[in-house]
């Protein structure tokens, strides 16, 4: 396993580890793991190769940020500490592997709230000593975020700070989290929004009978064709890969650590219909890792931005892609199919009593479901 990188102009690469089969060498998980690790590194302006051993040691990924820390050179003293130190120390502690626990923080949510915390919040905060601060400045901070409009951000920076100061008194640099005595008051309420989504038949009709003819690129609208048949999170439909799927049993096996929402592995019985979608893009991308690799030499998947803009684009503003999920789940239970095949078959944890005892797969029920639904869909675009 090879990272190639770019560090300050010049061209460069990592060595992770030995690829294949043997006892010595590097599950692609793991590679993975490093690989995104060592980006953390490439964001922070360090040269990832001077740290190695910090990435992997014996294939289990270690502390990555302890590499940031010691770059810096410096203890943390609790009477000098400023929020940007802190905020360093918190994004290290959340990304820390420990044994075979996984990290709290994986990099594409780190990356999300660097991206939140150097626009709103480090500019206005990070050199200030973290025992002057107060309340005061952290809602003079939140409310400038909310005067952007940007509530969502506001309410995920607000979480942040709060597991900041906590982890900050339980470090015994401050006494008492000061980010619990924000008012509530002072904040718009954000109305949470939905993903659109169509409940009756004829809707439906709309939405099959246009997938056919949308203005996009073939694997976007191949990409939209499976995940109206399959009812996965966009991510996972535009993102899968081509060693999670098994043409001959019919079956895409997506492995735990690719599970963000639940951490288990997901099973996705292929219908006729799907086979076929995959069967026909297999000579296009199969030499590729993704099923829907882009066609613009990004050498990544397509994203899921451009499903969403593609339905935008067609003038098709009554669902969202994510919303296949909804649709799916309402006629699903209206066709009078079994609850728990329905809720595996959308990747939920069944809770209760019921989902402690219940450790059933159903798949053959959800073998039937699939087919059942792909019959429908075709039914309905004729």
């Amino acid at each position: 396993w090879v990272l190639r990188y770019r560090f300050n102009g010049r061209a460069d690469s990592l060595t992770i580890g030995k690829y294949g089969s043997k006892n010595n060498a590097l599950s692609i998980s793991k590679a993975r793991f490093v690989k995104n690790n060592a980006k953390l590194l490439l964001d922070k302006g360090i040269d990832p190769k001077l740290h190695k051993k910090h990435l992997c040691e014996d294939g289990v990924l270690i502390a990555i940020q302890d590499a940031v820390m010691s770059e810096k050179k410096q203890d943390i003293d609790s009477n000098s500490l400023t929020f940007g130190e802190l905020y360093d120390d918190y994004c290290s502690f959340k990304t820390t592997v420990i044994g075979r626990h996984k990290a709290a923080w994986e990099y594409g949510t780190l990356k999300k709230h660097n991206e939140r915390f150097v626009k709103y919040v480090l500019p206005q905060l990070a050199n200030k000593p973290l025992n002057e601060l107060t309340e005061d400045d952290l809602e003079d901070c939140l409310i400038g975020v909310q005067q952007h409009g940007a509530l969502a951000s506001r309410d995920k920076i607000r979480t942040v700070l709060n597991g900041m100061f906590d982890y900050a008194k339980g470090k015994r640099y401050i006494d008492r989290n000061i980010a619990k005595y924000v008012s509530d008051s002072l904040f718009i309420k954000r109305v949470e929004t939905h993903y659109k989504h169509v409940t009756t038949k004829e809707e439906l009709k709309d939405i099959a009978r246009s997938l056919d003819s949308l203005a996009a690129t073939y694997e976007v609208q191949q990409c939209l064709k499976l995940g109206f048949l399959m009812f996965v999170r966009p991510s996972e439909v535009s993102q899968l890969k081509w060693n999670h799927v098994d043409l001959k049993n019919r079956m895409i096996t997506k492995p735990a650590d690719t599970m963000k929402k639940n951490g288990r592995e997901f099973l996705i019985p292929i219908s006729n219909q799907s086979l076929e979608i995959l069967k026909e893009i297999y000579p296009l991308t199969g030499h590729t890792d993704y099923v829907f690799y882009s066609p613009y030499g990004t050498g990544k998947a397509i994203s899921t931005d451009s499903l969403s803009n593609a339905l935008k684009r067609n003038g098709i503003f009554d669902i969202n892609p994510h919303g296949f999920r909804h649709t799916a789940s309402t006629m699903f239970n209206e066709f009078g199919f079994d609850k728990d095949a329905i809720e595996l078959q959308l990747s939920h944890v069944i809770g209760g009593v019921r989902g402690i005892y219940n450790k059933a797969q159903k798949l053959e029920e959800r073998r039937q479901m699939m087919q059942f639904w792909a019959d429908y869909i075709d039914s309905l675009a004729v």
